[in-house]
């Protein structure tokens, strides 16, 4: 063989080596290093990204979203903040201000970010959504006096779903509006105030189509303790629904209901549900003292099979999660450190 096609041979070698793959990015805590890692959408190559930092913020910074373009990584850390999508150029948009800033996601050209805040100055309390420019800066409150979270623009630009309970007691339900802020409404209409059940939507995701939306819906009953002086709201079911984008056609995927959802998306092009989990508490359990909720971990839900498939297996409290393609993704990653045991059994 000559020296050309060595060359040749090694080029393609290292083509396929580099090829890209759909990846996941999440918050967890791995061998003692909190932070924000990304891993295939198989759950192999684990990998730290950026860790937690330390001083006074050593909260985790909690990753919110890919860039439409799968080269920047939204997250939140005490504010609002970017970074490249292998770790690097990390830079803050906005602080909290001593409030709350809730999830974000971007407009579909990339130009933009969505996100709910909570800002206490004065003793007063404002919150709304808010719609921030990149590359200026400029932020507007396009709803106010809002309690809103789980904000998600939509595919087309057009709208933004999020979820809201301020005006329903104990009970939240999914809202949609235009993506200035006019026309909002419930997309599903909430349950009654009062009576023994609690029901809790969060956390709404469109689909990469913008036909569908998934969203988690939480479930409790108030009942009596045993052998104490009070009731209280326990665990009925913990459900994972899907409507069209007009709200009605809702259905319940097949995942079962003992399992708390923390956080979902969607993944292989609307084929599968990718979402992190734990062992829901049972009905009418008293908790001990020393009781431990078990850590939750990352699953793919395939929607024609109902397969369920577990990505990761580790007590690092998987939570917070997005899914891209990987028709954007860079062909040639930068190398990082890979978790040694980052590829689990499925």
């Amino acid at each position: 063989m000559n020296g050309h096609k060595v060359i040749l041979l090694c080029l393609l070698l290292l083509l396929l080596s580099t090829a890209a793959h759909a990846r996941i990015v999440f918050s967890s805590k791995r061998e003692g290093v909190q932070g924000i890692y990304v891993m295939n959408d198989d759950g192999s190559n684990q990998t730290l990204l950026r860790e937690s930092p330390g001083g006074i913020k050593k909260m985790i910074p909690f990753p919110y979203c890919w860039s439409p373009d799968g080269k920047q990584i939204l997250f939140q850390s005490f504010g609002l903040s970017l970074m490249n999508a292998d770790g690097t150029n990390v830079r803050e948009l906005i602080d909290d201000d001593g409030g709350t800033i809730g999830t974000g996601s971007f407009s579909p050209d990339g130009h933009s970010i969505v996100f709910d805040w909570i800002v206490q100055k004065n003793n007063k309390t404002k919150y709304g959504i808010y719609v921030l420019n990149i590359k200026t800066l400029k932020m507007e409150e396009i709803a106010s006096q809002i309690m809103a979270g789980n904000c998600d623009w939509s595919p087309d630009g057009k709208h933004i779903i999020f979820s809201e309970w301020r005006t329903h007691g104990v009970h939240t339900t999914i809202w949609i509006m235009d993506a200035d802020g006019r026309n909002r409404r419930p997309l599903i209409p909430a349950p009654a105030v009062g009576g023994e059940f609690w029901i809790h939507r969060s956390k709404p995701r469109w689909s990469p189509d913008g036909k569908q939306i998934v969203f988690l819906q939480k479930e409790w009953k108030t009942v009596h303790v045993p052998n104490e002086p009070r009731e209280g709201p326990f665990f009925k079911a913990f459900r994972y629904m899907i409507c069209d984008r007009n709200g009605e056609n809702i259905r319940q995927l097949q995942i079962p209901e003992d399992q708390e959802g923390i956080s979902v998306d969607w993944m292989d092009d609307g084929k599968s549900i990718v979402f992190s989990a734990c062992a829901a508490i049972p009905l009418n359990r008293a908790l001990p003292g020393d009781f431990e909720f078990p850590p939750p971990n990352i699953y793919k839900y395939h929607r024609q099979t109902h397969v369920i498939t577990r990505l990761t297996n580790h007590p690092g409290h998987d939570k917070t999660l997005d899914w891209i393609s990987d028709d954007v993704l860079p062909v040639t990653p930068r190398d990082k450190k890979k978790v040694t045991w980052g590829v689990l059994k499925q």
